[in-house]
């Protein structure tokens, strides 16, 4: 088993949704949906790929952004 997490994060950015993988910036989505379905996309690659965990997080501001969203649904 392997102790090592890679970790995909999604963060606010000025212009959108910035993706990181380990700290880089991967991607920008500007609909914050397209943002966690890339991450999870490139994650469920990842775990297909190696034997290593993969957790996808996200900032505060994406938690309220989707919070808001369920309230408007």
């Amino acid at each position: 088993m392997s102790l090592q997490t890679i970790e995909y994060h999604i963060a606010q950015i000025e212009n959108g949704w910035g993706i990181f993988r380990e700290g880089t910036q991967i991607a920008v989505r500007a609909d914050p949906a397209d943002a966690i379905a890339f991450a999870n996309y490139f994650a469920d690659r990842e775990t297909l790929m190696s034997s290593c965990s993969v957790r996808v997080s996200a900032d505060l501001h994406l938690h309220k952004t989707l919070l808001d969203l369920r309230h408007a649904a």
